[in-house]
């Protein structure tokens, strides 16, 4: 009986990173498990009423040919701001991390902008919107080893958002990302 509970306990955990074959587009999706989440303050509203973001790590092996991206999931509460499902000021980003910041320019608002045939990672909510932007390994370190982490939008009304309270289990996640893909 010990036996079956740890062969369960074993079978149930779950990896912080997936390697998959996207078989339609056949390239390999790394990525990490758990996206780090932010806001764009940490107070407590009891209607969920905020703005999120969701960040994920993404690999993409096309044959040896290696790229790597950032998926944001962008939960905002005013819908009337988005023109055509994209929300204003994130078609070029900053992320402050360990006292550098870094401008990212969106790539695309769709996962064929990165060449998967299917979304990487499961959004917050149905209306959120995806938005996709490339990175280099040292980007991706530089926000792993980071102690905090904000992004700021660009636009007529930047938003700055925050990390949503602990996010160790997403920060251990892409330091596993980032492990995994430096092998």
């Amino acid at each position: 009986m010990a036996f079956l509970l740890i062969l369960s306990a074993c079978a149930t955990e779950q990896l912080s990173v997936v390697e998959e074959l996207d078989e339609l587009t056949a390239v390999t999706i790394t990525y990490s498990r758990t996206p780090i989440v932010m806001s764009i303050d940490r107070s407590i509203d009891p209607r969920g009423q905020r703005d999120y973001l969701q960040i994920g790590a993404i690999e993409v092996n096309r044959m040896g040919t290696l790229q790597y991206f950032l998926w944001l999931g962008i939960s905002e509460m005013k819908h009337t701001e988005f023109a055509d499902s994209r929300p204003r000021g994130f078609e070029s980003i900053v992320f402050i991390a360990g006292g550098e910041e870094i401008q990212l320019d969106v790539l695309g608002w769709t996962h064929e902008a990165i060449g998967t045939s299917q979304p990487v990672y499961k959004k917050l909510f149905s209306t959120s919107v995806d938005a996709y932007y490339e990175v280099t390994l040292d980007q991706i370190q530089l926000l792993t080893e980071a102690d905090g982490m904000k992004v700021r939008t660009r636009g007529s009304v930047p938003k700055e958002f925050v990390l949503w309270f602990r996010q160790i289990a997403a920060k251990d996640d892409l330091a596993d990302f980032l492990r995994t893909v430096l092998q």
